[in-house]
């Protein structure tokens, strides 16, 4: 999935390349509706005019791992009868991050594209990528044991998984253009998750997640001519 968004960040600069074209790279915070925490990110994108005052743009970006406020525990299994005790319980803590593509348009008021100060607002579409993963202790929850070796999970619990949605929405932002430098900007947008689907229990059960999450953005763009 990340390939198919790196490709189609890709397409979209070399479908313009023989005009005006900015990239641009910044950071960021996701935040959830009625999610307990946010996300910070990093992100690159590519954004090319389509006239003085509207553009169409794409991004994609990483959203580091945070991990939930609860723990958890579950059972493990030795791998042969011989290993005493049997059963150990481990506990674990779990951990949600984000990468995401969305690309859309933009129209400008106020300056063009390209110069001086400019509001913006436009409308998007999201593929969204979620990698939920249990982080389990090395030792048993009375830290005698070191159980990885010598015990399993149930077949049924899974280490990881992932969550795979699409989303639209809509942006707000500022620039401001510096002459033969380059841009800064501020955007903020909220998406709405028209489908998810997660691959199995351990994706399904993060608490990080929302159908409705708002993104604020901020970075510096450098158009080639």
């Amino acid at each position: 999935m990340k390939s198919l968004m790196t490709a189609s960040l890709l397409f979209l600069v070399s479908s313009f390349v023989q005009g005006q074209v900015g990239i641009d790279a910044g950071t960021g915070i996701l935040s959830g509706f009625g999610a307990p925490k946010s996300f910070t990110n990093l992100h690159i994108g590519v954004e090319v005019p389509r006239g003085t005052d509207q553009s169409v743009y794409g991004r994609l970006s990483y959203f580091f791992p945070v991990n939930e406020a609860d723990s958890y525990a579950t059972m493990v299994s030795a791998n042969n009868t011989n290993i005493t005790p049997y059963n150990l319980t481990v506990n674990y803590n779990r951990s949600t991050n984000y990468t995401l593509f969305e690309a859309g348009t933009r129209k400008y008021i106020g300056n063009d594209y390209d110069f001086g100060f400019s509001g913006y607002s436009g409308s998007n579409f999201m593929v969204i990528v979620n990698k939920v993963k249990n982080n389990y202790e090395e030792k048993d929850a009375t830290g005698t044991y070191t159980w990885s070796n010598n015990y399993a999970l149930s077949p049924g619990e899974e280490r990881e998984g992932t969550v795979l949605s699409i989303g639209v929405g809509l942006q707000l932002g500022v620039k401001y253009t510096f002459p033969a430098a380059g841009s800064i900007y501020a955007d903020i947008s909220g998406q709405y998750l028209l489908f998810g689907q997660a691959s199995n229990q351990t994706a399904f059960n993060s608490q990080l997640l929302s159908n409705i999450f708002f993104l604020f953005n901020i970075g510096f763009r450098k158009d080639l001519y």
